[in-house]
């Protein structure tokens, strides 16, 4: 499983939730923040993305269809897990923290 490619699907949902115009998965760039997320040295990034991907495969999701955009059956799963979403903020905190850096 690549981590960045899920770190990167994990911000683009999060990034959906948040209402527009305040920020639009067109006006950041998911991809560099993904690698940014992963690349950083904070360590519950690791812990995070091992979260979301136990509750992917919990749910019974084609493993495959975690490193591209996420469906809505995707979407309503993680929408109402605030321990998830917990984890995508830690993985988005990560990968802001990382580009302000740079």
């Amino acid at each position: 499983m690549n981590h960045t490619r899920i770190a990167a699907e994990a911000i683009r949902f999060r990034i959906s939730t948040i209402r527009r115009p305040l920020v639009s998965n067109e006006t950041v760039d998911v991809e560099t923040m993904g690698i940014s997320a992963v690349l950083s040295p904070d360590p519950r990034v690791a812990q995070a993305l091992r979260v979301l991907a136990a509750a992917w495969s919990q749910a019974g999701f084609d493993p495959e269809d975690m490193v591209k955009p996420w469906k809505d059956e995707h979407v309503e799963h993680f929408k109402g897990r605030p321990e998830l979403i917990d984890a995508i903020d830690v993985i988005v905190r990560a990968a802001s923290g990382a580009t302000a850096a740079a």
